[in-house]
């Protein structure tokens, strides 16, 4: 018999509902003895069976499940469930008319593999692989990928934060193949060129695919102002569905040089301007510059429950500022990333802020992040980008 952690009692435990973690606090008795990054079962005092999962008591989350079977994890297990995510990403494939070049294949709890994610940029894959029994299986998900999807080089990202909280190193290398920079793919009709060592995340905020279509769409004629660039995504597009101009904000060199190479490939005009858009905006504001289109897709700014107050404060002053320098009849994308902020937390602030500013904000469209990054409804954490794209009303 596996390792047991049996739940402690008088808690309703939100795994009894289908959700993957145990937190330590959470565990009233271990029977056995589980080594950090082996595999366990879970039970409740009665002995009734919640599922397999990852160890590490090095972690908050002591326990991450990754079958609701009594189920070894082994290189069956992990090719069955790389089989099981490919399959879906092919059905978004085929729903959208062709292949996308950049897409998330694997996400974590979402596919049943906790920690583990791998992006296709073109014919490289980027792995990271965050919780520490998967660190350990990274050589067998490497030997699954490069026989499946016959990749010209498959890359290491493990430089998450994250992985400090597994006990893990942060690191970057080459795990399969050769890699030369840059890595060119198709975002929202344009040809990006990448560095997957230097990019965000895995190389691309791949979560925005889908949104910088739909933003896109209503940027035709209207003055735009994107805060918070990076590479320029939602300018680029922007400019290139017929917006009348465009001002792309951001603090990193690196992220604006390559806004500025795709652009200039793709006869964009676009002003790019380095620096905080939080020193920015004010100074927008005293030369009462208007827009017509507000792009806020900040980063996010709490990693804990602890933070939201303070995420808020933030938040609701960037969104202020936002809205100053919309005219009215003008539309704002507002975002927030962070699954800490609820969406009953960030439809208060958005009606806070119409009722300080004098004004209404109606709902054009919500949006989330793109179909390769999947919701399960029994993980909340799973949905964590959050959009709104609001027209400016005067009342």
């Amino acid at each position: 018999m596996k390792p047991t952690l049996y739940l402690n009692t008088g808690v309703r435990h939100r795994i009894f509902s289908g959700h993957p973690w145990v937190f330590k606090s959470e565990v009233g008795r271990i029977v056995g003895d589980p080594k950090d990054g082996e595999t366990v079962e879970v039970r409740n005092t009665k002995g009734k069976f919640f599922g397999s999962g990852i160890y590490n008591s090095q972690s908050q989350i002591i326990f991450r499940r990754y079958s609701h079977q009594t189920q070894d994890l082994d290189a069956r297990f992990l090719e069955t469930q790389v089989d099981a995510a490919l399959a879906w990403r092919a059905k978004l494939d085929e729903s959208a008319g062709k292949p996308a070049s950049a897409q998330r294949l694997i996400w974590s709890e979402s596919d049943h593999l906790p920690g583990v994610i791998v992006d296709r940029y073109a014919d490289v894959l980027v792995i990271q692989t965050l919780t520490l029994a998967m660190s350990r299986l990274e050589p067998v998900l490497v030997e699954i990928l490069a026989r499946k999807l016959k990749p010209t080089a498959i890359i290491s990202r493990n430089d998450a934060p994250v992985r400090k909280l597994e006990g893990l190193p942060q690191e970057k290398k080459v795990l399969f193949g050769e890699y030369k920079s840059p890595t060119e793919v198709e975002v929202a009709g344009l040809r990006v060129s990448l560095d997957l060592w230097l990019g965000q995340k895995t190389g691309f905020y791949l979560d925005q695919v889908d949104n910088y279509a739909k933003v896109a769409r209503y940027a035709k004629g209207r003055r735009v102002l994107d805060c918070f660039t990076n590479q320029g995504a939602f300018a680029l597009a922007a400019r290139a569905a017929g917006a009348s101009s465009c001002r792309a904000l951001d603090q990193s060199d690196e992220a604006i040089s390559r806004g500025r190479d795709t652009a200039k490939r793709h006869g964009l005009d676009i002003e790019w301007v380095i620096g905080n858009v939080f020193d920015l905006l004010p100074v927008y504001e005293r030369e009462r510059q208007q827009f017509d289109l507000v792009i806020l897709d900040p980063p996010s700014f709490t990693k804990s429950k602890g933070q939201v107050d303070s995420a808020l404060r933030g938040y609701k002053e960037l969104h202020l500022r936002g809205l100053r320098l919309l005219r009215p009849g003008g539309m704002l994308a507002s975002f927030c990333c962070s699954h800490h902020v609820g969406e009953p937390d960030w439809q208060e602030l958005l009606s806070d802020i119409a009722g300080e500013l004098n004004l209404s904000l109606r709902l054009v469209e919500r949006m989330t992040q793109s179909r390769d990054h999947p919701i399960l409804t029994e993980v909340p954490e799973t949905e964590y980008l959050r959009g709104y794209l609001l027209e400016k009303v005067a009342t």
